[in-house]
């Protein structure tokens, strides 16, 4: 009798086995992550905390992927018989969850509240609003009787109680555009990819004016933003302004190679002041001004016939900006004013040099705008107009001098 339940009992292990072995590797990512993931609904079994994989079996199946401030994500997902590889799933971007902002208390018949500069009428009010700080007024007439910042966590619930002195009002703001405190900082880290060209006018000689132009070289390049005042209210009026310092350096790259080895160098160095003037929710328009030098040298057996210059210069620009979402683009235009050349202008008897510079470029933001990726393209170009010394060996009436750049970068922001 114990002989014919062994064959028996091998076969329904064996049968149990195979449809565990049906079950597929499903791969689970999520940003950021720490997500919960869920089978079915929320009341489900929990499979794990991403990234995860998780076993699925043949079918239709429904994940549910949860993480504290933000929102559930539904995703459905269709697992195959058969086959061994792990089925990835596209990464999945949590979507922050809204703050809860309520606005309560008393204030006199007709007082209107006020979120970022906007109207959200009389109180009491309970409004959904992004993460973030948020400016919350309560104007009577042109008085705010009540003015306060306050900071919401994602997904989390706020209260403000106003309680205005309508005696004790301060004096009203002159109008300008409201809304959240703009970053205090911005710090950006990219490749900058560069290339010249250079010719002279009525070039005499060509062994000491040929013309030049160069192949791309690779700069890493860092750029800050600060505005460390933006952190008090009462600062408000210079909120606009912002300190932009940034720099760029490209290794040696030969020019020359062999026995008569040249090496070129380029080097970017920029510090300045940007003040911007919101133009609405869509616009803004900025002003630069400040100091940039622009090296491009060269080192070695040639280096006297190539256009060895140190560009010093003073920037005064306009840059005009468009927003659609997370997107921002720009176009900024400005000229420069140069304070020295370098070594250039010292081969000649006189030398007078002016420049402008163009960019456009644009950024997005990401994770929540806490982070930001962009690209630019920069053309800087100088004219230069020369008087040649008698009989010396630098012969030309002028110059062109172009460079140009376009750069990439991922920047954090706070």
């Amino acid at each position: 009798m114990v002989g014919r339940w062994i064959p028996a009992a091998v076969v329904i292990a064996s049968v149990g086995v195979a449809h565990a072995d049906r079950r597929r590797t499903v791969h689970v990512e999520t940003t950021p992550p720490g997500a919960t993931i869920y089978l079915g609904d929320k009341d489900g079994a929990v499979l794990g905390t991403t990234p995860a994989d998780v076993k699925l079996a043949p079918g239709d199946q429904v994940l549910v992927i949860a993480l504290d401030g933000y929102l559930d994500e539904v995703v459905p997902v269709p697992v195959p018989a058969g086959g061994k590889r792990p089925i990835d799933l596209d990464p999945i971007r949590m979507r922050a969850a809204e703050s809860m902002l309520e606005i309560k208390g008393t204030a006199p018949d007709g007082a209107r509240v006020l979120v970022d500069g906007e109207d959200r009428g009389a109180l009491p009010r309970r409004l959904e609003v992004a993460p973030g700080p948020h400016q919350v007024q309560v104007l009577l007439g042109d008085k705010a009787i009540w003015d306060e910042w306050v900071e919401l966590d994602s997904g989390a619930e706020h209260v403000v109680t106003v309680t205005p002195t309508v005696d004790e009002a301060p004096p009203p703001e002159p109008s300008r555009p409201r809304g959240p405190r703009p970053p205090l900082a911005i710090v950006r880290v990219g490749p900058d990819f560069g290339w010249r060209s250079l010719s002279y006018q009525a070039a005499g000689d060509a062994m000491f004016t040929p013309s030049f132009s160069s192949r791309v070289l690779t700069a890493v390049r860092v750029e800050a933003e600060l505005a460390p005042w933006r952190a008090l209210p009462e600062a408000r009026p210079v909120w606009p302004l912002a300190l932009v310092v940034g720099g760029g350096f490209a290794p040696a790259d030969a020019v020359v190679a062999g026995s008569r080895t040249t090496d070129q160098f380029w080097r970017t160095t920029e510090v300045g002041l940007r003040y911007r003037l919101g133009l609405g929710r869509h616009a803004a328009l900025a002003a630069d001004a400040g100091w940039a030098r622009l090296i491009w040298a060269f080192r070695g057996d040639q280096e006297d016939a190539l256009p060895d210059t140190d560009y010093q210069t003073v920037r005064l620009g306009l840059r005009g900006e468009g927003v659609v979402g997370p997107l921002t683009g720009w176009l900024a235009i400005a000229n420069q004013v140069v304070v020295s050349g370098g070594p250039l202008p010292d081969r000649f008897a006189t030398a007078d040099a002016d420049g402008f510079a163009l960019r456009l470029g644009g950024r997005a933001a990401l994770w929540g705008g806490r982070l930001e990726a962009g690209a630019e393209y920069q053309l800087t170009s100088f004219s230069w107009s020369f008087e040649p010394v008698m009989g010396g060996d630098y012969q030309a009436t002028g110059a062109s001098d172009r460079i140009d750049s376009a750069r990439l970068w991922l920047g954090g922001v706070y």
